[in-house]
């Protein structure tokens, strides 16, 4: 029989559910309760508690643990989770919190972690879910239409130019870049290099010639359109 049990327990924050958003968050949770022995007399002084994250209310396997030594009055503790050890959980689905005091074992049931409203907020931005929001540090893939107001800059570095990369209907890749002399190429398959591929434009000796920039001006209109098509077709779904 355990020794010890919760009578309350209050969420009062929690960290933001999405890796993109544009502000600081708190990436801790910080929660409050009471703890009573058997007979219900509160807890007074310092104890152990563990704090543990799964995945399915009953058994399964641990995600996170964490212990802290907690100094109770009249039974009632603050603890910041994630303040020793991080919380790289997937907050986007359903999680259960365990707990347990000392070596009393963990108390039954499990919590199960429900959203506050600015972890809700932070899950949308401008009406957007997470999901529809293109990241830079990964390789993002949405579907839908963009429509870009202004110009559609493409820079490459030292390692080599950018490329504009189009897929038919067998999903056979298509690369089409500038090399280092202002030739435009193309190449089914990943080039080797900037002069790998077929050239389809070539820079005039004088500067770049008139057909060269409108063939260039439209290529670059069809890319806005199909990007503008992919953002379109991921918010009609929404």
């Amino acid at each position: 029989m355990k020794k010890f049990r919760i009578s309350f327990l209050v969420l009062i924050g929690i960290i933001c559910f999405v890796s993109l958003v544009y502000a600081d968050v708190p990436r801790v949770i910080n929660y409050q309760g009471r703890f009573t022995d058997k007979d219900d007399n509160p807890l007074t002084g310092n104890y152990l508690v563990t704090f543990r994250f799964y995945e399915v209310s009953t058994s399964g396997e641990m995600l996170w643990e964490e212990g802290h030594i907690l100094t109770m009055a009249k039974g009632v503790f603050n603890a910041l989770l994630g303040s020793t050890k991080p919380l790289e959980l997937d907050f986007n689905k359903d999680l259960w919190l365990g707990i347990e005091v000392a070596s009393d074992g963990e108390m039954l049931p499990r919590i199960k972690l429900a959203s506050s409203a600015y972890a809700i907020n932070a899950e949308n931005v401008d009406m957007l879910d997470s999901s529809q929001l293109l990241r830079n540090d990964i390789d993002s893939v949405m579907s839908g239409s963009l429509t870009l107001k202004k110009d559609l800059v493409l820079r490459g570095d030292v390692s080599g130019p950018s490329r504009i990369v189009l897929t038919d209907g067998q999903g056979r890749e298509y690369y089409l870049w500038m090399d280092n002399v202002g030739n435009m190429r193309l190449k089914q398959g990943l080039p080797v290099s900037d002069k790998d591929g077929v050239m389809i434009l070539k820079e005039s000796s004088s500067g770049v010639s008139s057909g060269f920039i409108q063939n260039a001006t439209l290529l670059l209109l069809i890319v806005a359109v199909l990007i503008l098509g992919l953002i379109l077709y991921a918010t009609k779904k929404k």
